[in-house]
């Protein structure tokens, strides 16, 4: 048995679609329409399907295209890796495991549905489900498809005060038949997850890396220097993609989200911008644009490193508004015409 990378995967991308208005300003209509462009730049070389939040269907259907695969499903926002199942997979069947969810411990305040969407989403794949005892979120892994993960000790940490490191450890190469983990310890100071890899570094194949400095965060950079010291880095290909980086956008831009206690308040943070949140699936890379000069800078890192693949450049600027990237907002999962509708 072994978990599955993403360029492992046959079965479609999911996308959620994005509604909450104290998240997305001009109540999401600008990031639902970066979100169906995305999605039509990916359909050309991989499946793509898009779940719905009910009350929302009547509001979708009238923007998204006839072709565009959906289904129903209930959730609180639209960050599928971080609340999705992760695909395990042997010789003979599929299997989904999930964990537990607490809304990234107080960016909101609002996810009761959220904590039901991994075994709801096992549910219509018609796949067996088993939940991890900890608070975990997809966007704390990375891993090589062969029994190496990137994980971020972080915030793994912070969700799970009681647990220590060795805990954690023992369960996660248990339950996700891994061999090894390599812990990430530093957080970039604008990720407002507390530490997710998917902005710092990922596995984009089964020998390939990408990583990304950061222009405000030294504990990182030098982090990632020790990282590419150590012996077992020596197995991969590193790709440095252009640092991350922080701006901070006018607040007037988000004078249409909602405020409210339970969830945290848009405008007011520093934005943060990270090529390394990109998607990797079995004959394409989505990477994510941001109107800089660095853009094509990174767009040709990842060409060159990874000829076989075609490299798919989005617009990625309304979904780090909301807190996140491509990555965040996709997971893969299997299909078996997924029995959903």
């Amino acid at each position: 048995m072994k978990l599955l990378a993403g360029w492992q995967h046959q079965g479609p991308l999911l996308a959620l679609w994005p509604y909450r208005n104290d998240v997305w300003r001009a109540n999401a209509f600008f990031v639902q329409q970066r979100l169906l462009q995305m999605l039509a730049a990916i359909t050309p070389f991989h499946p793509v399907k898009l779940g719905i939040h009910p009350p929302q269907i009547n509001t979708a259907l009238r923007m998204i295209p006839k072709a565009l695969e959906w289904f129903p499903i209930a959730y609180d926002d639209a960050w599928a890796r971080d609340i999705a199942p992760l695909i395990v997979h042997d010789s003979k069947a599929y299997s989904a495991v999930g964990a537990r969810f607490d809304g990234w411990q107080g960016v909101h305040q609002s996810y009761a549905r959220d904590q039901r969407f991994a075994a709801s989403l096992a549910a219509r794949m018609n796949s067996p489900f088993s939940a991890l005892p900890v608070v975990f979120e997809g966007g704390m892994l990375s891993h090589d498809g062969n029994g190496t993960a990137l994980v971020h000790a972080h915030s793994l940490k912070k969700r799970n005060p009681t647990m220590r490191l060795m805990q954690l450890q023992r369960l996660l190469q248990e339950r996700l038949q891994l061999q090894r983990i390599i812990w990430i310890h530093s957080p970039l100071a604008a990720d407002e997850t507390g530490g997710h890899v998917d902005n710092q570094i990922q596995f984009i194949g089964q020998d390939t890396i990408v990583a990304a400095a950061s222009v405000h965060d030294n504990a990182w950079n030098q982090e990632l220097e020790a990282l590419q010291q150590q012996p077992w880095a020596a197995e991969y290909r590193w790709l440095m993609l252009p640092p991350t980086t922080t701006y901070k956008e006018d607040p007037a831009l988000y004078h249409d989200i909602r405020q409210h206690a339970g969830a945290l308040t848009r405008g007011q943070r520093p934005v943060l911008r990270s090529y390394v949140n990109l998607i990797s699936l079995p004959n394409v890379l989505v990477l994510p644009q941001f109107s800089q000069a660095s853009d094509l800078d990174a767009l040709r890192v990842l060409q060159q490193g990874v000829p076989t693949r075609t490299v798919v450049p989005v617009d990625g600027r309304e979904f780090v508004r909301g807190g996140g990237g491509p990555h965040c907002l996709t997971t893969e999962i299997i299909d078996r015409r997924l029995a959903l509708i």
